[in-house]
């Protein structure tokens, strides 16, 4: 009975560090679509890319998370740097499974010595 507590509990363990690091977009199979939202709209993310605009539809099933805390398409705002992880379609229509959101706090402004902060 202990042992097959022990291995409960270290299973459990493991199980629990491969979800804390499933939010590492390194961690993620597939090739995400990196880039800066553009707008935002019901259904929709435009993001700003390397190969140019790239419209994403989102839905009920797209996952969100800020570092590592999850998020909503409300927590989005404009400038904002995305890796993105779907499916295209045949249609050419790229459906988002997960939307990872840069989790790095907007750097403050920096004042100099003789300015007022």
């Amino acid at each position: 009975m202990f042992h097959k507590l022990f291995a409960t509990l270290i299973l459990t363990g493991f199980m629990g560090a491969a979800v804390v690091r499933a939010h590492d977009p390194s961690q993620h199979k597939g090739t995400p679509t990196n880039g800066e939202v553009l707008s935002i709209a019901a259904g929709r993310i435009e993001v700003k890319t390397d190969k140019g605009v790239k419209t994403i539809t989102v839905n009920g099933k797209t996952t969100f998370e800020r570092g590592k805390t999850k998020a909503s398409l409300s927590g989005f705002k404009k400038g904002d740097r995305v890796a993105v992880f779907g499916t295209t379609l045949a249609s050419g229509e790229f459906i988002a499974k997960e939307v990872l959101l840069d989790g790095a706090p907007a750097a403050a402004p920096k004042h100099g010595p003789n300015q007022k902060h």
